[in-house]
Formats: structure tokens, C-alpha cells, sequence
């Protein structure tokens, strides 16, 4: 995620990669899926996905209430940004504590080896992988420096922030639908509801189109339709709650 020679948590994944919560669930009943979901992976903002949907807002809220029960998580993320006709790849693991304590430890083709924190003073610090690694830098959270390939803020890649992202949308004006039951598609190991944004003048093309884990309400894949670079992006492997050390998020 780090320029020093880029992106933060939704990092940028292999077009083809399989990602979930990390854990069994029991099996749910799935919707009838569309032609277009079919298509395990397919990158499409034309929706709906699956039918049938209904209004979104409420489900956008219980995401909201299941992420603020988060003290604590670690996770694994992989993100495609797609840059005029070029695809960027970034991959990690990434850390959060509350209340805004963030490690982001970059293994892609992205920047691999870079490492940034937020730490408890609220400072950002990082270093770049190899011999840059022997320079650690002091820098505001806010700072290019730590975007991501499609320009997110390191500071802005945690849950909360990406939920937030939501519910700035609809008070925009933008419309959300979410699948009546979770559906297997989108490349999923398992399971997830399907959410979708859209302009209301607009309901056949999404801005956004995310799959929702049925257990924990946390997404797991999430498409960006309306960024000056599009991008897709999953998390897996994601531990929450477990007591990690403030020792962590010290560069």
C-alpha cells in the first residue's frame, strides 16, 4: 500500500481469487442467480445481480452495528485496481485495533515488504521493503505517500471507514437493494448476500456492488464501479476480537 520506491486494505487481487470469512457456515438456501452471476468473477456493474432484492438501508445499518462490535482484527486482502488498460495487483495483511490503531504489511506484487502503521498517538509511520526498509518515515495518516493503488487512505481502509462509505451514499441520493437470501456467486467459497448502489435514474447500473458474509455481516468482496479506477477487492482469513497488542502498531 506504500509509494515508498500503495493501496490499503482493499490492497488489489488476483482477478480469479476465492476469499470468505474464515469459517464454516452452515448451509443457506440460496436465490436464484442471474445469468450474469454465473459468471464466477465477472466484473459487470450491470444489476441486479440476483433476484429477487430488496431496499438495502436496513441491512447497510446492521453492518454498521455488527462492525462497531469490532475492538480488534486482523485480516487478509487482496485488491485488482484496473489502470487504462493495466491491471495493479496488491496484496497483505492488515491489522486494526480501536480506536483507530491500523498495520498494514504489504506481500503483493504491490510495494511487497513495505509496512505502515497508525499508532496510538494518532502519527503514521512506515518503511519500504528491501533496502528501503532501513529508512522509517514520520508521516501524517492522511499522507499520499500511504495511498493505495486506487488512491484510498491507508486511514480510510478499516470496516467502519468502508461501511461509512455506504451511508454516505445514500444520504447522497444513491439507492441500495440486497439479495432476500445469500447466494453462491461472485467466486465465493460459500454463501454471501449480494448489496448493490445505484443511482435511482439509474437502477440498471450499479456504482457499487458488495457480498456480504451471512454470519458476521462483514464484506468479503466488494466492487468498485464508480472510482476514476475501478477495482474489486476481497478479505479473508479475518480473526476478530482476539486481544492484539498495542506493540503491534509500532513502527
Amino acid at each position: 500500500m506504500l509509494r515508498i520506491s500503495k493501496r490499503g486494505f482493499a490492497g488489489a487481487f488476483s482477478f480469479l481469487v476465492i476469499c470468505g470469512i474464515s469459517q464454516v457456515l452452515p448451509g443457506f438456501c440460496a436465490a436464484p442467480v442471474s445469468d450474469a452471476a454465473k459468471q464466477s468473477m465477472s466484473f459487470d456493474p450491470q444489476g441486479p445481480l440476483v433476484e429477487p432484492m430488496r431496499d438495502g438501508t436496513a441491512f447497510i445499518e446492521t453492518m454498521a452495528q455488527k462492525v462497531e462490535k469490532l475492538n480488534d482484527y486482523s485480516l487478509l486482502f487482496e485488491t485488482r485496481s484496473f489502470k487504462k488498460g493495466s491491471t495493479v495487483v496488491d496484496a497483505g495483511k492488515l491489522y486494526f485495533k480501536k480506536p483507530k490503531m491500523m498495520r498494514v504489511e504489504e506481500t503483493g506484487e504491490f510495494n511487497r515488504g513495505s509496512v505502515a502503521v497508525i499508532q496510538k498517538d494518532g502519527k503514521a509511520r512506515a518503511k519500504g521493503g528491501g533496502i528501503a526498509g532501513l529508512v522509517v518515515l514520520t508521516l501524517s495518516p492522511s499522507e499520499k505517500t500511504l495511498d493505495a493503488a486506487n488512491g484510498d487512505k491507508m486511514e480510510d481502509s478499516d470496516f467502519a471507514s468502508l461501511v461509512r462509505v455506504l451511508k454516505e451514499r445514500l444520504r447522497s441520493g444513491q439507492a441500495a437493494r440486497v439479495s432476500e437470501k445469500p447466494v453462491l456467486a461472485g467466486g465465493l467459497a460459500e454463501p454471501a448476500y449480494v448489496l448493490e448502489l445505484y443511482k435511482s435514474n439509474e437502477p440498471k447500473v450499479c456504482t457499487k456492488r458488495i457480498w456480504v458474509h451471512p454470519a458476521s455481516y462483514l464484506p468479503v468482496r466488494w466492487d468498485d464501479y464508480d472510482y476514476k479506477t475501478p477495482c474489486l477487492s476481497t478479505w479473508k482469513d479475518v480473526k476478530a476480537n482476539t486481544g492484539l497488542s498495542d506493540e503491534l502498531f509500532k513502527l
